[in-house]
């Protein structure tokens, strides 16, 4: 078997012009060439090549591959004459971590800055887990993945989200294949909350596809104090093994930034001097303006983990006690609680939620297995390995609704509310026969009647429900060798 990037990486590793481990001051001062300060002074960039991630031109080589092993033969002359920064770092930085190597194009050192301050250190050594060689100047746009030397080109885009996935989406697959735990696209928090005279731990992972308001409950404090405290953890990929730790993948965050003048926690860490910002609008004062989407519905920011007032002091999350499933689906209520292990991992399958489309204002409904767009075949795998998990360390399993119940608004505050009273464990359930799950009922005193399907839907909920039963069984059956999900939801 051929393994095309392989070789190409041998030949610009042995041929090509290579800057290694440049310091970020250097990084920063040759990416001011083109980019802005802000008033804070981080350093503002504006995408030429791409502003968001593409899936429609991201191709995963398993076995052979001929169109595969074509685009990198196309790209390969032009590959090697390029100049390059080489930026050694680890995805993690404890048990689960994995030495990866970055060669991104010169001119592009804003790519190289953000992933030398999104990753951790970890030496210098020549032997590497996973190599990305980014090629943003290429004339055609291709993310080329070669999982079996775990290499991947990116080529044709300056987005800095194909650069970090580059890496990410393979240290998940590779934790699952090698059975050190099961990469999930997901944030961590940990709670430590007063019940009953004591205090309590209760660690937690937030899952929800883009929209559905994970970053802002994974940063949200819900005002506590001492001795009651949050520490958030990650924000986008843990590795969690069969003890129950979910281990970091990043030093940083990379959010989207529309929802930073509703999060004042988040504030900190994206005006931080050493933050990126990525496509955000900079006003003539040197003032980013979040909400001016102008140059794309998608401007993110490279932010400082540590200066979020609630950040912990580790990214890994030492004792998960529940998984957070996060939905917008207008039949599901505020918060379900899920009866088996097997419904669990039918539930993270689904990945279910809604999202607008590019025709104004029109919803559609999607689902993306795992909520995890990057999960490598065989899918099988990450759900057996879930499946184990979940069984062993019974571990707790929710569905949390973060859009409407029927045509009714769940607010933000309420969402915020339940997550603070599944730690405090102050939730009163009732069993729905027809959904085949627990529906809470009362939250920490206040009734969650209002927003019920069974009362909002009234003499239509039954049908309502086997509907969308239906629809979920359907989806289910259709993915290889997991057929038997299908009867678990």
């Amino acid at each position: 078997m051929n393994d095309v990037i392989k070789a190409l990486t041998k030949e610009v590793l042995s041929s090509s012009d290579i800057d290694w481990n440049p310091p970020p001051a250097l990084l920063r001062g040759e990416s001011r060439m083109y980019a802005r300060a802000t008033k804070t002074g981080s350093l503002a960039v504006v995408s030429s090549k791409a502003r968001a991630r593409r899936p429609d031109r991201t191709r995963v080589k398993y076995d052979s591959d001929g169109v595969f092993d074509r685009l990198v033969s196309e790209a390969w002359g032009y590959v090697v004459k390029r100049s390059y920064y080489a930026v050694e770092r680890c995805v993690g930085s404890g048990a689960r971590r994995f030495r990866v190597l970055a060669l991104v194009e010169r001119s592009y050192p804003h790519l190289a800055l953000m992933s030398h301050q999104n990753f951790f250190p970890c030496g210098s050594s020549g032997s590497y887990d996973m190599v990305t060689i980014d090629v943003p100047s290429y004339e055609y746009t291709w993310m080329l993945v070669e999982r079996r030397s775990n290499s991947t080109l990116v080529l044709g885009s300056d987005y800095y989200g194909e650069l970090k996935m580059s890496f990410l989406r393979l240290a998940m697959n590779e934790a699952r294949d090698r059975h050190l735990g099961l990469g999930l696209h997901a944030a961590s928090k940990l709670y430590r909350v007063r019940i009953r005279g004591s205090l309590r731990e209760f660690g937690v992972l937030v899952f929800g596809l883009s929209g559905t308001g994970k970053t802002t409950l994974t940063v949200e404090d819900h005002g506590l104090r001492p001795p009651e405290t949050v520490r958030v953890m990650q924000d986008d990929i843990v590795i969690l093994d069969w003890g129950g730790t979910a281990y970091g993948t990043e030093m940083n965050l990379y959010p989207k930034t529309d929802s930073v003048p509703e999060l004042r926690q988040l504030e900190p860490a994206v005006l931080h001097p050493d933050a990126v910002l990525e496509n955000v609008v900079v006003r003539e004062d040197g003032t980013p303006d979040f909400l001016d989407l102008s140059l794309t519905r998608n401007a993110r920011a490279l932010a400082i983990r540590e200066a979020i007032p609630t950040a912990s002091g580790t990214v890994d999350l030492e004792k998960t006690d529940a998984l957070v499933f996060l939905t917008r689906r207008p039949e599901m209520p505020p918060l379900a609680r899920l009866t088996s292990p097997y419904q669990a991992v039918a539930y993270f399958m689904l990945g279910e939620s809604f999202r607008t489309s590019a025709e104004a204002g029109k919803p559609e409904p999607v689902r993306v297995p795992g909520f995890d767009p990057f999960m490598l075949e065989p899918k099988w795998r990450t759900v057996y390995s879930l499946l184990d998990i979940v069984k062993s360390l019974d571990i707790n399993v929710y569905v949390m609704n973060t859009g409407h119940a029927k045509n009714r608004k769940i607010p933000p505050e309420l969402s915020k509310h339940l997550l603070l009273s599944l730690a405090r464990d102050t939730v009163e359930w009732d069993a729905d026969d027809h959904m085949g799950f627990e529906v809470a009922v009362n939250s920490g005193g206040l009734s969650l009647s209002d927003y019920n399907p069974r009362e909002l839907y009234g003499e239509r909920y039954s049908s309502v429900a086997e509907s969308l039963r239906r629809e979920r069984m359907q989806f289910l059956s259709s993915i290889a060798g997991l057929e038997f999900l299908a009867s678990y939801v």
